[in-house]
């Protein structure tokens, strides 16, 4: 699949007069396959770069007592990574996991950085990249914010197939609620109710 062909049809609504080579990012961008479960950034680094998602599911977690939480989910289309642990240059209790296999790319920060000194017009593609990356981050909190039993049917519209990926006990997590309850929005939901 031409992955930038992908990027360049889903950038370029974004900032329709922009007239940018996206042959060129190439140079800057790394193409990477990974599998369910694996760990892209631990609570041990520190985040160095944002995913452009091509295919699959991404997960922002961190771990309390009584175990993993996931925090935010992210899709294709989406840029994933820790924020927190991004913007400060430090460690955060964050870690960022696949959800299913995913293919994206890595722009590292020190790669941007390049690619905005020798492309100055990619910088207004960044802003229209972190502008609908905040929208939609909004979107989802406000589905979340609605609890699974009003939240959890538009969840699902939101992210087509995630259903798939996410055990009771993540999407438990994910709207702060028990698996019990999780379970029971899911019944009622397949069942037509």
């Amino acid at each position: 699949m031409d992955y930038l062909a992908k990027i360049k049809d889903d950038h370029d609504p974004l900032v329709p007069d922009l007239k940018f080579d996206y042959s060129k990012l190439d140079l800057y961008l790394d193409l990477r396959k990974r599998k369910k479960d694996e760990v892209l950034k631990d609570t041990s680094s520190i985040e160095t770069c944002s995913r452009y998602i091509c295919e699959g599911f991404i997960g922002l977690f961190y771990d309390t007592e009584k175990g993993p939480v996931l925090s935010e989910i992210f899709q294709a289309t989406d840029v994933a990574f820790d924020f927190q642990s991004y913007l400060k240059g430090e460690k955060s209790q964050n870690y960022v996991k696949c959800l299913s296999d995913v293919v994206y790319y890595e722009l590292t920060k020190k790669s941007e950085m390049t690619l905005i000194q020798n492309h100055p017009e990619f910088a207004k593609l960044g802003l229209a990249i972190n502008h609908r990356l905040l929208k939609r981050l909004d979107l989802r909190s406000r589905i979340k914010a609605k609890g699974i039993s009003k939240g959890y049917k538009r969840f699902l519209e939101y992210m087509p197939g995630i259903e798939l990926h996410l055990s009771q006990a993540k999407i438990a997590s994910y709207f702060s609620c028990s698996e019990r309850t999780v379970r029971e929005v899911q019944h009622a939901l397949n069942s037509g109710k």
